[in-house]
Formats: structure tokens, C-alpha cells, sequence
């Protein structure tokens, strides 16, 4: 049961309520950490509290416990001026009292020491101080304090003496200004932080006397004699807690442990050569560095190993890792929360609305702030990184402690993004294209590639690079065949190209000789979309695509993937992409859009439909360009005409992924040039823009050979 199940007050005052029976029995009975801290203290209350603290001592329940022993003023400065250590005495007589003792409630105290449930801590300070107490009751997304004047003998927490308390619930807004502040007052008198008092652990001989002093099997029949469990004896400080088999299902769920698979997909896990070298470079590199690492050949198995050996290594020196993995989709993220998985990860997925993560989130905070959760992974979309929500989620958290895993990191480096990236002490940045090329500016664009210069600012720099070429050689991707198709523009499809380039090369060469205004740059951009456009929706693309299908009736679409250009083509209302849709399906093609515009359930009825073959081509724009995990493809038909290599060299790593029964994969590149017998500066500039593209395929393809005639044939050079 939940403690907000149970009904307690915000304020016990021990005139009308029994405190114990009212507040600890409930509470013991339910929670799995307790943390206490007295002015003094009375064993007795343990056995008062058996109904509770049975179950709490069953369950394996940790407490934390320190005892104020008020000084005298000159006690209180040898201690303070480590003159006096008091400890040890106070230790050799807690162990005498304790093994010698034949009271139940002593044996009770015994017994969680023993079992290492409980660990001990004095606390000197001088007669006067520590008054107050608090008391702290954890179970899994729910916390409870107390704090007020009772203390651990049955007069406090009985009507035998007037005693008042007030309680805290995690699940309520007051916690944050309340709660909070107690959770922090103890966790720094535990850790010797606190001005004015002298905290120290009882000395490891009450342990080590008490451990081998008892028959733990015995003294637990005597204790809980309803309850014949077998005991299973722990290795002296194995801080390592077994929980009641209802326990363990709890924790499974809430409170997982990172670790590296021995199975994925049915295959015994092992990184790649790459990889390992990939992690060990960023960790020379001072945890922080951009990953260049070829679509397909495992960014994310690498970046999840390297996130769980840095949690390993944090968690071996009691430091808890916070980890923010960033995406730019939706369908990324949850594609992510699937490669998770098997690392025993199981995310705060911080995307769709906030009402779905925001509280999630804040408990899970509560518990690392305090110390009973030492992991935390979150997964977010851009978006709700910049969010102001989100930003002060995350806030609360110091950045020494911080991982962020950037996917497709070259948009983080937009300013909007770049301006809301945390300053984590741990960095990784992922991309088969972290930069765009010079060549990728519009002929000589005056704009400054600040996306570079922001991700270099973060990130720092490349610390891995895995080409294309060395995953094919490796095997690790599946090697392709290359096929061009020539489209050429129509006599106003080449007016209009050679007029906007006219302007573009104008403006450009004004913004050479002084800084352009920002209307001017706006017409720049326009002009620079606009001819974009022209190529990407050219009227012979459609026919040629249709023809393409007709001279080759044995090619199956099956799994093979359509990226078409944005927007309409010029004088048209109707979408490109539903236009080239549409005449697929007239042609008897079962296609489907997958764009941005369908909801993400749509999106993965289609997903889910495309791998079952109920359809079997996709036609998209960019949603699939980046990292969305298809390895069924088994081929690519681009009309997009794009210049920028990092779309096609995503679009070409979508289909070189290894799947069952796929030995190569075919690019069919649809390569838009020249009206027929126009040669001019601005005709030779497009042949150019093209044949780069066509270079970078045919690098790689199987038939370069074939690649490399078929370019002299078509005169593109």
C-alpha cells in the first residue's frame, strides 16, 4: 500500500492521538528505507513498533539512525577540537549492552544490526542543541517526513507525555518548502556537514562483535516465531539487501540497475572494435566529444555502453548519474526507449504532454536529491529540452553529476537549442554528419555555419569517426547497388532555375563587399528555397519514376523507401509528396505517406504495416532521414535532388542496415540536369552540384565501375 493510501494527518499532537500506533506502526509496516534522527533513545520503541517493524524487518528495510549525546561545555570542545573521541567508548557499550541484554527490544535492536539493516551514527553536540527531530519514511515514488519535538522513547510517542508532530507528504506541493528542508538537514548531519555537531560512525568492532556474536537464524525464530522463513546469513558491509520476493517485484520496476546485456536480439552482445575505441577515446578525451559514426554501424549501442560503464564507475564511488538522451523526433525517442531495454534502462520518456512525465520526473528527483536513487535516464525531444518546464526539471540537478547524449546532434546546434543545452560535466554527441561540408553552402553563402561553431563550443570536437566505407568492409553494413536515372528540366523549369540563380549569385556577391540587410537575406533565403524546389518537384521526375517501374517488372517495391522533395511544385497547390503518392497508387503501387503530419499512432500503424508487407513502400520527406531504424529496407528510390550530404548520406544509410535474407540493397538516384543542349554557367554549376552527390555514391556502390560510364554517357562531368 501506498503511504498517500493511508490516510495519515498533516499534525499528531499526542493529547488526542497515539503517535505510534497513528504514524510509525502505519508507516513502518509500508516503507523500505526509514531514517531517523534523536535527541535520544530507547530500544523499547522497536518492540512497541513490531507490528510495523516486522514487516519492515522482513522486507529487508534499511535504517539509518543517529543518536544525539548532548556534551557538556568542556566535553563538547574536546570533541569539536579533536581532543576527545568519545565514539569508540560509546561504540564497546552499545555492543555490551546489546549481546549481554535479554530484553526483547535490545535482541530487536540486535537483530537489525546484525542483519545490516541498521547502521549508526553518534551525534556530539552540546547540552541544549538538537532538540528538534526528524524522522524520514521512503518507499518507492512516495516519501514522508516528520519533524516536531517526540522522540524515540515510548513517553514521546504515547499519551504519557505531551508531544506534537507534523508531517510531511511527498505528493503534495508543500513538500518542496518543507519536506525537502528536513531531508537536507539530516542527509548533512549523516554526512558530518552540519555547523556545530560532531557526527561519527559507531566503531566497525559493534558490527564485526555483533555479526559474529549471534545465531541471525536462531535469534530470528525467537523474535517473529509466526514466521519460519529461512534466513540467508550476508557477508560482513555486503550492502547488499535481498528483499522479500514482493519487494523484488517492486524494485524491478522502479529502481532499475544499468548493465550490459548478454543477449540482444537473440545475439550473444559484443561492441564492435569501432565502438570500444569510440568510448575509450571520448574518456581520454575528458568525457566529452562527438561520435562521426556512419548510419548503421551502432551510435546508439555505443553511446549506451559508454553511459553504463560511466554509471558503473560513478556508482563503485557512491556518485549518482543523471542521464539526458535528446532527439529530434518523436519516433527517435521511442525507438530509444527499445535499445534501452535490454540495458536494464527504463526512461522517463519526457515527451507528448507534460501531464504524461512531469510528476514522474519530480518523484524520481525527490529520490536522487535524497539520496535512495542514485540513476536517473530521461529521454526528450528538442523541444521540451528548450521548454521553460523541463529546463527547471532539470535545474535541480548539479551538473558534475550530468550526462547528455545529443542524437542527431546537428540540430542541437541551432541557437534556440544550443542556448538550452545543460552544462553536463559528461557530453556525447551523435551524427554520421555532426557538420555540413563547405561545398553544402549555396555556392558561396555568406551566412556563418554557426551550427558548427556551437556544436565544437559544446561537444568540443570529433573524438571517433567510423566511415561508410569501413562499415561495408566490416561487414557491419550491407554493400548496395547504384543506379542512375536522368530527369531533365523543361524549357520553364530552366528559365526559372537560370533566373533565381541569377539573383542568388547578385546578392551573393554584394554580401562580399558589405553585410547584406535582413530583408536582403530574406530574399536571399527565398530565392535559394525557391530554385531548391524546382529541382525537387521537376515535372519528369513522376513519368521517369513510373517508367523507371515499367523497364523494370521484376524489381519488387517491397520494403523500399520514396524520398520526395518539400512542398509543392511551383503553380500547384497540392503537396509533392501526396501527389507523387497518389499516382503510385493509380499505378497499382501499395504505398503510404510517412510524414511529420500523421500522429504518432499513425505513424507507427504504418511502421508496423511496411514491416508486415501489408504495404510496401514508404514516401517521405525527412522524418525518416534520421535515425529511425528500418533494417528491412532493401532499397531507396530518391527524387529529392538534395544537395546536402548529410540527407543523402542518412537516406543511403536507411537502407544499408543488415536484416535476414537481404545481400544488397539498390539506390535508384534520380539525377535532375539541364534542359537538353543549354550550356551556361549557371547549367554547368547544377551538373556539378549533382555529379558530387553522384561521386559519393559511387565511392562505395558495387558497380562503380558501371556508375563511372554511365557519367560519361549522360555528360555529367
Amino acid at each position: 500500500m501506498q503511504f498517500s493510501a493511508l490516510g495519515l494527518k498533516t499534525k499528531y499532537d499526542s493529547d488526542e492521538d497515539n503517535i505510534l500506533d497513528c504514524v510509525h506502526i502505519p508507516l513502518l509496516a509500508q516503507a523500505s528505507h526509514y531514517d531517523r534522527a534523536v535527541g535520544y533513545f530507547s530500544s523499547a520503541v522497536l518492540s512497541s513498533a513490531a507490528q510495523g517493524l516486522e514487516k519492515f524487518i522482513q522486507s529487508e528495510g534499511k535504517m539509518r539512525l543517529i543518536i544525539g549525546d548532548p556534551l557538556s561545555d568542556s566535553e563538547y570542545e574536546a570533541v569539536m577540537e579533536g581532543a576527545s573521541h568519545p565514539c569508540k567508548a560509546k561504540s564497546l557499550q552499545l555492543v555490551d549492552l546489546l549481546l549481554e541484554s535479554e530484553d526483547r527490544n535490545l535482541k530487536l535492536l540486535t537483530y537489525l544490526v546484525a542483519k545490516q539493516q541498521l547502521e549508526i551514527k553518534f551525534a556530539f553536540t552540546h547540552k541544549g542543541m538538537f532538540h528538534k527531530k526528524i524522522g524520514i519514511f521512503y518507499q518507492q515514488d512516495e516519501t514522508v517526513v516528520f519533524s516536531g519535538s517526540a522522540n524515540e522513547t515510548l513517553a514521546g510517542l504515547s499519551k504519557y507525555n505531551s508531544e506534537e508532530v507534523s508531517l510531511f507528504f511527498s505528493w503534495r506541493e508543500s513538500f518542496a518548502d518543507y519536506g525537502l528542508v528536513e531531508i537536507e538537514k539530516f542527509n548533512a548531519l549523516w554526512c558530518n556537514t552540519k555547523k556545530g555537531v560532531k557526527v561519527v560512525s559507531i566503531d566497525s568492532e559493534v558490527y564485526q562483535k555483533i555479526q559474529s556474536g549471534v545465531d541471525i537464524e536462531q535469534l530470528h525464530k525467537e523474535l517473529f516465531p509466526s514466521s519460519m522463513k529461512p534466513m540467508v546469513t550476508q557477508p560482513f558491509f555486503s550492502y547488499s539487501f535481498p528483499k522479500s520476493e514482493q519487494q523484488l517485484a517492486k524494485l524491478d520496476i522502479e529502481a532499475k540497475t544499468p548493465r550490459k546485456p548478454l543477449i540482444v536480439k537473440g545475439r550473444p552482445f559484443e561492441l564492435f572494435s569501432h565502438q570500444i575505441e569510440a568510448i575509450d577515446s571520448w574518456r581520454k578525451a575528458g568525457y566529452s566529444g562527438l561520435f562521426k559514426l556512419a548510419t548503421g554501424s551502432g551510435k546508439t549501442f555505443t553511446s549506451i555502453s559508454a553511459l553504463v560503464e560511466l554509471y558503473e564507475d560513478r556508482h563503485k564511488d557512491g556518485e549518482p548519474t543523471f542521464a539526458i538522451i535528446s532527439v529530434p523526433y518523436v519516433e527517435l525517442a521511442n525507438q530509444w526507449v527499445k535499445e534501452l531495454a535490454p540495458f536494464n534502462i527504463v526512461p522517463v520518456q519526457c515527451y507528448d504532454t507534460s501531464e504524461k512525465w512531469a510528476i514522474t520526473l519530480d518523484k524520481k528527483l525527490l529520490r536522487f536529491r535524497t539520496g535512495t536513487l542514485d540513476f536517473i535516464c530521461v529521454i526528450v525531444v528538442n523541444k521540451t529540452l528548450s521548454s521553460s518546464l523541463f529546463q527547471s526539471k532539470i535545474a535541480k540537478v548539479s551538473p558534475k553529476d550530468m550526462l547528455l547524449i545529443g542524437d542527431e546532434c546537428h540540430h542541437l546546434g541551432s541557437q534556440g537549442y544550443f542556448d538550452a543545452l545543460p552544462l553536463a560535466r559528461y557530453r556525447i554527441g551523435l551524427s554520421a554528419t555532426p557538420f555540413r561540408s563547405d561545398d553544402d553552402e549555396v555556392e558561396g553563402s555568406p551566412f556563418p555555419d554557426t551550427v558548427r561553431q556551437n556544436l565544437l563550443i559544446y561537444f568540443k570536437g570529433i573524438v571517433s569517426e567510423y566511415s561508410l566505407s569501413d562499415a561495408i568492409r566490416d561487414g557491419i553494413l550491407a554493400p548496395y547497388r547504384y543506379d542512375l536515372v536522368p530527369v531533365y528540366l523543361d524549357e520553364e523549369e530552366q528559365e526559372a532555375y537560370e533566373d533565381y540563380s541569377a539573383k542568388i549569385q547578385k546578392m551573393i556577391l554584394k554580401a562580399k563587399s558589405g553585410k547584406l540587410t535582413n530583408d536582403e537575406q530574406s530574399m536571399l533565403t527565398n530565392w535559394c528555397g525557391a530554385r531548391a524546389r524546382i529541382l525537387a518537384t521537376s515535372s519528369g521526375k513522376l513519368p521517369a519514376l513510373i517508367s523507371y517501374l515499367k523497364n523494370n517488372p521484376t524489381l519488387s517495391l517491397v520494403h523500399s523507401l520514396i524520398y520526395v522533395g518539400e512542398g509543392s511544385a511551383p503553380g500547384e497547390g497540392t503537396p509533392y509528396i501526396t501527389k507523387v503518392t497518389n499516382h503510385l497508387h493509380e499505378y497499382g503501387c501499395k504505398v503510404a505517406k510517412f510524414t511529420s503530419q500523421e500522429t504518432p499512432s499513425e505513424r507507427r500503424r504504418i511502421m508496423d504495416s511496411f514491416k508486415e508487407q501489408v504495404i510496401d513502400s514508404l514516401v517521405a520527406m525527412k522524418v525518416l532521414d534520421e535515425g529511425i531504424d528500418v533494417p528491412v529496407c532493401q532499397s531507396a528510390f530518391i527524387l529529392a535532388s538534395t544537395r546536402n550530404p548529410r540527407q543523402y548520406v542518412q537516406r543511403r544509410g536507411r537502407v544499408l542496415r543488415k536484416s535476414a535474407g537481404k545481400t544488397e540493397a539498390l539506390i535508384v538516384d534520380f539525377v535532375v540536369l539541364p534542359l537538353p543542349g543549354v550550356i551556361n554557367h549557371f547549367s554547368q554549376n547544377l551538373r556539378r552540384a549533382e555529379l558530387e552527390r553522384i561521386e559519393d555514391f559511387k565511392l562505395t556502390a558495387i558497380n562503380s565501375e558501371e556508375i563511372e560510364k554511365r557519367i560519361i554517357e549522360l555528360g555529367i562531368y
